[in-house]
Formats: C-alpha cells, structure tokens, sequence
C-alpha cells in the first residue's frame, strides 16, 4: 500500500502562529500584573510589619510580668511555708536521731537551716520571730548530732594495753561501719557548724574522749617507770651529776659489787617500753582522726588529742633522767637503751607533728641530755679503772678475779651491743676525748683511732683503752696483795680471765657469727699484750716457788737444816694456796704446773746432791718428789 502522503495549506500555518503571538502577549501582561500585585502586597506587609512590632513588645512585657507575678506568687509560698518550718520539725528535732536511720534527721536540719537562710533575707517582726525558734532548734537539733557523735566515740575509747600488739596496725579501734558513720557526722557538723555559726567544738569533743582514752592506755607505763625508780634506788646512792661527770663512792662499790642478775637487759626499762607504746598509740590516733575528722581539722584535732598524754609522757621521762644521771655507773646500759628509743620516737612524733615542730621538743631536750651524759659516762668508766682501788673497793685477798675487771668486761659485752648506735655517738664524741687529762705517755693509753673520721673505728679505740685499762686495773690491784705469791696469783688469774674474754669474742670468720665481738672490736694485738703480762707474771710467781729452795745453796746450814727450811716453806706456801679463788681450770692447771716445774726438779737435784742419810737428815726430809707433786697439784683444792 503506498504511503499516504499530506500537504499542509500556508494559511492555516500562518493562523496558528498569530494565535500563539496573541497567547504570549495575554501571559506577558498577566505577569506583568501579577509582578505589579505581589510588590503592593510586600508593601502592605512591611506596613503591617511596622504597625505590629509595638504590639509584640507589649506583649513580651506582658508575658515576663506574668511570669514574675508568678514566680513571686511561688516565692511568697515558699516563704509562708518557711513560717512553718519550726512547727513542722520541732517534734523530730527534738526527740533526736535514730541511729539506725541518721538521715531523716539530717534532712529536718537542712530544712530549718534554709527556713533559716531565707528569713534572713526578710525585714519582718514575724520573720525574726520565726529564724529565733528555728535558732533553737537547730541549736538542740546540733546539739544532739554531738552527743550522739560522742557517744559513739565513748563505746570504744575506754583504754587498751598496747604492749599487746606488735604494731600500730594491729590496735583495735573502731568497727569499719561505725568508722564511717562518725566520719560522715563529723563532715557533716562541721559543715553545718561553719553555715550556722555555732560553736559545737568538735576537735574538743573528740579531744576530750580520745585523750582519756589515750591516757587510761598509758597510765600503767608511768605507773611502771615510778616503782622502777623507788625499788632501784638505794639508801646514799650518788652517782654522777649531770653536769659534773665525777666520779662517787657510793656509785663506784656500786659498780665494782654488782652481781650478773643485776645488769640492766635490753628492752626491759619501763620508760623504754612507755616510749614504744606511746608511738603506738599516737600512731594509730593518727589514723583513727584521718579516718573519722574532716581534713581541715584532723591535724589540729590529732595535736589537742596527743597534746596532754604527751606532756604526762615527758615528765615521766625527765623524773627518769634525773634517775639515770645519778645512778651508778653500770646504769649507762639503761641510758643507752632509752636513748636509741627516744631517737626512734623523735622521728614518730616528727612525722606526727609536722604541722606542730615546736611541740616535741620535750623529747629532744632529752636526747640531747642523754647524749651529754652518755658520752660523760665514757670517761667516768675509763677515769675508774685507771684509779680504780679505795678502801672500800679493795680486791679481796685470794687471788680471784676482781670484781671490778669482771662487771667491766660484763659492761662492756653488753654495750656492744649497742654498737650501731654508739658509732655516731662517738663520732660527735671525737676521738680520744675521753682521755682528756691523762698523760699522753700512759702505758694504758693507745694512740689514736685508724680512721678518726668514723665513729667505728673511735668507738674501737675506746675500748682498747678500756682493755688496756682494765689490764692496768689488774696490775695495781696486784701490788694491793699482801704476799708476793698472792700478787702473781692475782694477775695471773685476773690477766687470763681477761684474755679468756678477748678470745672467746673473736667471731671473725665464723660463719654462724652475726655480728663482731669484744675480742674482734679490741683486735688481736690487745690480746698479745695481755698474754705478755701473763708471762711476765707466770715467771714471777715460779720465782716465788723458788724462793723456797733459796736455802740450799747456804753453805752454812747442814743438809737436814736445809730440808727442815725448805719444808716449813712448802708447807706455808700450800697452806696460802688453799685460801685463793681460782676457778678457771687452766688457770688452776697452770700454776699446779708451774709451781711443780719450780720446785720438783730442783727438790732431785738436791737430793742427788746429798746422797747420805744420816738420821738428822732422814728425820728432816719431810717430803719425796712424788709428796711434793700430789701436795702441789691438791693445793688449789677446797
């Protein structure tokens, strides 16, 4: 089928387009108007606009008028209801807490508090009459929280024995529930106490409590330090002053007449443990008030609660002092003991008192006296043994070991022990101070320390001083003996206690010592010398025995008259014997052995010298060698 083909006629063409010509001019005009329209009606609005904007002022006014008028509405109830406030809490304010349900009565306090606060702000004759009844109540209100707050306090502060526990840790205080119940009262009285101004005194209600507490805990160490003083103190003691460092007969037959069970123990002196306790206690005070008062006061409220045990505490220890500085000498040890632990309580109290420097220098004037007196006390000792014998202090006649030579050395093994604490003591001392006035020629005297700027190496020097001093102490009380045999008895026996003592404390090297002793700190040379003067003696008391045979070089005497001689010798010389202290078994073997040395071979000699028999010489010869060695050797028996 062929396509069909259309023709279009121009004048239709032409007809259409000036019918879309004619549509385009209507919707140009119209735009035109409406473009003509909306700027009239933007106009209109700027005009409306401008007519409105006082009228919307008006009306935010308005609405902030209303809010205020509102809000003062509220404001005027709330005031009204403060009005009320004491009569609604008074029943509950003052029929007190419930401890098992603190908060209810904290809640009405807060409330009167703001009643409070608020009224303030109003100039009323009602409003004053109102905040004077909430005054009340708040005053008893407060009131209350304090007494329960002390009464909480008072269930665990009725004393403890603090010897019983190791540590500060370890004292009881309070159950961890009421710990924090008495923190949270304390906060909150303090708190409220600032605001309302009053004056509740917690630091001295807390204060008050723990401070008898403190000192029902302590009164048995004060009561302890009293009777050690009276029961220690003996009619005409005098020791040495404080001040002086002199020397007294009473003290020095103290000293030179105390037995072993007399010496002072370390750790035993009741004013040592009233110090160790006393830190305790002070120690875990601290703790309790940082647990339980607020932080702005817990330093002050720790300071008034210590302050009054403190004060009961230093002068028990200067009645302790005054006890030591006129004791004997062999009380150096009890000094001695107190003093490394008022250095250790110093340091406790520091700690403590940080805030309050000035309030422990009770204990430091103490330290600082103790020292003097200590270091006084060095040389009262070594200026004894170097004039050591009066009449009332004279070694006995038997040849024993000195009572003076041996409380020395029982001294001297007790302070070493205190070796770490005497090193810086002596240090501040200097060395060879203490042979101030002797002459440097003395032949009990050493030199110097090895190293003068170390409290060791001093403290070593002076107890070669002291060993030489006591060796000097043997050799004068040696020329104290009435018979030349006694005298070398008496050094022999009183220089081998003492070199006994020196070797038996040398521990150096020994793998179980824990630490040096008398014979380690002296040093061997010390011992040397000693063992010299025992030579010397033990040559002197064979001369002795030899003496009896002096007779039988006489050419004019007989032979009988000569064994006649020499046996009224041997008999007088065993019968002295039987009269000396010798304990020591070596000592004892030593003289048997050199007396029968002396005498026995000799005794041969003679008697091979004299071979005839003749009746006269028979009848004298009282003794064989063999007699004279078993009289010898039972001499020394009771």
């Amino acid at each position: 089928m062929p396509p069909q083909s259309y023709t279009y006629d121009d004048g239709d063409e032409e007809a259409e387009l000036e019918c879309l010509r004619d549509s385009l001019e209507q919707m140009d005009n119209l735009a035109d108007k409406t473009t003509q329209l909306l700027k009239v009606f933007d106009i209109r609005l700027k005009n409306l606009g401008r007519v409105i904007a006082p009228i919307y002022k008006s009306t935010q006014k308005l609405t902030r008028l209303y809010d205020n008028v509102e809000m003062t509405m509220g404001s005027l109830d709330d005031i009204l209801l403060f009005f009320n406030v004491a009569k609604d809490e008074a029943d509950t304010i003052r029929a007190g807490p419930d401890e098992s349900e603190l908060l209810p009565y904290l809640d009405s306090i807060n409330r009167l508090k703001d009643a409070s606060d608020a009224l303030k702000q109003l100039d009323l004759d009602s409003a004053l009459q109102s905040r004077q009844e909430i005054h009340e109540l708040l005053r008893i209100g407060l009131g209350n929280l304090s007494q329960l707050f002390s009464q909480w306090l008072k269930q665990h502060s009725g004393g403890i024995d603090p010897a019983a526990y190791v540590n500060a840790s370890e004292i009881p205080t309070f159950p961890t529930d009421t710990v924090k119940l008495l923190s949270m009262l304390a906060t909150y009285l303090n708190l409220v106490n600032d605001e309302v101004s009053y004056d509740l005194r917690l630091t001295k209600t807390y204060a008050g409590i723990r401070t008898r507490h403190l000192q029902k805990s302590l009164a048995q160490f004060s009561e302890m330090c009293g009777g050690y003083v009276r029961s220690n103190t003996f009619d005409g003691q005098h020791g040495f002053s404080d001040g002086g460092g002199t020397r007294s007969n009473m003290s020095e037959i103290r000293f030179c007449t105390i037995r072993n069970e007399n010496w002072y123990e370390p750790g035993t002196s009741p004013f040592a443990q009233y110090t160790v306790n006393i830190a305790k206690l002070f120690e875990a005070e601290r703790d309790l008030v940082r647990q339980i008062m607020p932080t702005v006061i817990s330093d002050e409220t720790l300071f008034v609660t210590i302050e009054r045990p403190l004060e009961s505490y230093i002068n028990t220890g200067e009645k302790t002092m005054a006890f030591i500085f006129s004791s004997p000498i062999y009380e150096v040890l009890h000094a001695v003991d107190v003093y490394g632990y008022l250095l250790e309580t110093e340091s406790v109290l520091t700690s403590l008192l940080v805030s309050k420097q000035g309030q422990n220098n009770g204990i430091a004037k103490m330290v600082s006296r103790l020292q003097a007196h200590l270091s006084k006390s060095f040389v009262v000792l070594i200026n004894l043994l170097r004039n050591p014998f009066k009449e009332d202090t004279m070694p006995k006649q038997t040849g024993g070991a000195s009572e003076l030579v041996s409380n020395t050395l029982t001294f001297l093994s007790y302070l070493i022990g205190y070796k770490d604490l005497l090193v810086n003591m002596f240090l501040t001392l200097g060395d060879g101070r203490w042979n101030q006035g002797s002459s440097q020629d003395s032949p009990h005297m050493s030199h110097q320390a090895s190293d003068p700027n170390d409290g060791l190496s001093i403290f070593q020097h002076y107890l070669r001083d002291v060993i030489d001093a006591v060796s000097y102490t043997i050799e004068q009380g040696g020329k104290q003996m009435k018979r030349p045999t006694l005298q070398f008895v008496f050094l022999i026996n009183n220089h081998s206690y003492l070199a006994r003592t020196l070797r038996d404390t040398m521990y150096a090297g020994d793998d179980d010592s824990q630490s040096l002793g008398l014979g380690d700190l002296v040093g061997r040379s010390a011992l040397l010398r000693i063992e010299s003067q025992i030579e010397r003696s033990r040559k002197g008391y064979v001369a002795t025995w030899k003496a009896l045979m002096s007779s039988f070089p006489a050419a004019t005497l007989s032979p009988a008259e000569k064994l006649s001689a020499f046996s009224q010798g041997m008999d007088e010389m065993v019968r002295s014997h039987r009269a000396y202290d010798i304990f020591d078994t070596d000592v004892r073997a030593m003289l048997i052995s050199d007396a029968t040395e002396a005498v026995v071979p000799d005794y041969e000699m003679f008697l091979r010298q004299n071979p005839d028999r003749s009746p006269e010489f028979v009848r004298s010869m009282k003794y064989t060698p063999r007699d004279i060695q078993r009289k010898i050797s039972g001499m020394l028996d009771d």
